[in-house]
């Protein structure tokens, strides 16, 4: 295989680098082709340089909007799954234990589940979801990103498939969950991961938050269907009032997988993994709205096989090392210090959870409880609604304020929000007026975590890495933010039980942690490009 790397000299002339493949013992030689620039040429490129790239990224944007469709699915089962768990046929078709009612002199006798089996039914997906993101993302090394995410598509329906057949067994559906787990879970990875590669620089972090409002507009989607079928369906014997959700899972899937047709692939993939450079230059000509021949394509491909080259000097300078472990653990020991940037990402991902969003979340039925709002599917319309819309304006602020002041500023004012919900809900939760404030507040801090944390979380990860490692260090980062995400919600009820608003201290201390190491760690990745990002972390 040849690679092949052009080096603007100051003399004025090209060099090109072939590199060689020469031995089994990864030898490399560089062979240096020297072509002058005739008038000719000097006048294509002069006229390439010229061209505006200005044009509109109309096209761009609704293809960026169509790879984070793939985020929908993950909300989508989000949002319907605790309302599906509630409906009295659910409970009736999957339940093991016997409930006797005396109704009037009649007894009535109804199935239901225990809580320790919603409990994992409902936990399973992120147990399952987080070993999908560590395992198989890696996949969209060896099939593209768009074959990545067909295949995390055919996995997710075989999940569905196995729900719907599970014929009132609990421990099928919780298998049928788990499969479908494992498919969201490379998603995660490899949605965010497409739209960082594909999306146009200048609007790098507003296209890569475009994930999160798909992910809160499937849970607000979710919880709507929810209330109509439990309005629609109230006999035991209507499965269809569960069923209805998995049986649209498979229309969602088809119109991911139609949709990415349209979606050209990556262009670093495809210049730098797959060494399809004429490809990889109509890719990114068409992500960024400017012809073929615009010199910033040229200059973009350039960089892409010049930063090839660079690494594969920095490889060679390590011979003594083994091929094999430098290659497994390059993630951790390849340079410039990548454990360093890992260990950011695990961060910002756990942090994200230990905020406290999901016991907002949770907790939130108890407080609108207070002011007469019992329906806790209402209440649920009402905070995902909140989350959706705040999200659409994280989207412009993400890339207004950059990733670093983002969370900074989101952190500073989720801290206050956290501190005054569990001082509030502590010591003056008994009055009328002390629910309405629980409820500003809750809204409130869904609206920060929602165009802050929420958002520019993925956006600073997927950002992060270099190529040859942003697979498997995004997995990490998003199996960290999976086993957090199920860590909590299997910890927030029992700890609530114990210590009620007080839990909201401990939130607000790991936010207060967040701050302290988003000023000291966190770089800011705003509009720069790898080369800019290796920058960063290289020794002074």
């Amino acid at each position: 295989m040849t690679a092949q790397i052009p080096y603007q000299h100051s003399s004025g002339y090209i060099s090109h680098f072939h590199n060689n493949e020469l031995d089994a013992g990864r030898g490399r030689d560089y062979n240096v082709t020297i072509k002058y620039l005739d008038d000719k040429e000097e006048n294509i490129e002069g006229q390439a340089a010229k061209i505006s790239h200005n044009a509109s990224l109309h096209i761009p944007v609704l293809l960026c909007l169509v790879i984070s469709l793939g985020g929908f699915i993950f909300g989508w089962d989000i949002g319907t799954i605790g309302g599906m768990t509630n409906m009295v046929s659910f409970q009736e078709k999957f339940g093991t234990t016997n409930i006797i009612h005396d109704d009037e002199t009649i007894f009535v006798s109804t199935k239901k589940l225990t809580d320790l089996q919603i409990g994992l039914i409902i936990s399973i997906f992120n147990i399952s979801c987080g070993v999908g993101a560590l395992t198989l993302s890696k996949i969209g090394d060896w099939i593209g990103r768009k074959g990545g995410i067909w295949f995390a598509l055919v996995v997710y329906c075989i999940g569905i498939t196995i729900q719907i057949l599970s014929y009132g067994r609990w421990y099928f559906l919780t298998l049928g969950r788990a499969v479908t787990g494992i498919g969201v879970g490379v998603t995660t990875v490899l949605v965010p991961m497409f739209l960082s590669e594909n999306s146009p620089l200048k609007i790098r972090g507003s296209m890569v938050s475009t994930y999160q409002l798909i992910v809160t507009f499937g849970i607000l989607m979710g919880n709507i269907l929810n209330f109509i079928c439990e309005r629609c369906y109230k006999d035991p014997t209507q499965n269809i009032a569960w069923q209805l959700p998995l049986f649209l899972g498979y229309i969602w899937a088809i119109i991911i997988g139609m949709s990415l047709v349209y979606v050209p692939e990556s262009p670093q993939y495809l210049a730098k993994i797959k060494n399809d450079v004429p490809s990889a230059k109509y890719s990114f000509a068409r992500m960024n709205g400017i012809p073929a021949t615009d010199s910033m394509v040229i200059e973009f491909i350039d960089d892409l096989l010049e930063n090839n080259y660079n690494n594969e000097e920095t490889n060679n300078e390590s011979k003594k090392q083994s091929l094999v472990k430098r290659n497994t653990f390059e993630f951790i020991m390849g340079k410039p210090k990548l454990w360093l940037r890992l260990i950011i990402g695990m961060m910002i991902m756990a942090f994200q959870q230990l905020s406290g969003i999901n016991y907002f979340f949770y907790y939130g039925t108890s407080v609108f409880k207070g002011v007469g709002i019992k329906d806790p599917y209402i209440t649920s319309i009402i905070l995902s609604s909140v989350n959706f819309l705040s999200t659409i304006l994280g989207i412009y602020y993400v890339e207004k304020w950059g990733r670093k002041t983002c969370l900074l500023y989101g952190s500073t004012n989720l801290l206050f929000y956290m501190m005054t919900y569990a001082t509030v809900g502590t010591f003056g939760r008994e009055t009328d007026f002390s629910n309405i404030v629980l409820i500003i507040v809750t809204c409130c801090f869904i609206f920060w975590f929602a165009i802050t944390l929420g958002p520019v979380t993925f956006v600073l990860v997927s950002e992060l890495f270099p190529l040859r490692t942003r697979a498997i260090s995004m997995a990490i980062c998003t199996f960290i933010n999976w086993m957090f995400n199920f860590l909590i919600s299997l910890l927030t009820p029992m700890i609530v039980s114990k210590i009620d608003f007080k839990l909201g201290y401990i939130f607000a201390a790991c936010l207060l942690a967040l701050i302290i190491f988003s000023w000291i760690l966190v770089p800011e990745t705003r509009k720069k490009n790898e080369q800019e990002i290796n920058k960063i972390f290289e020794p002074e």
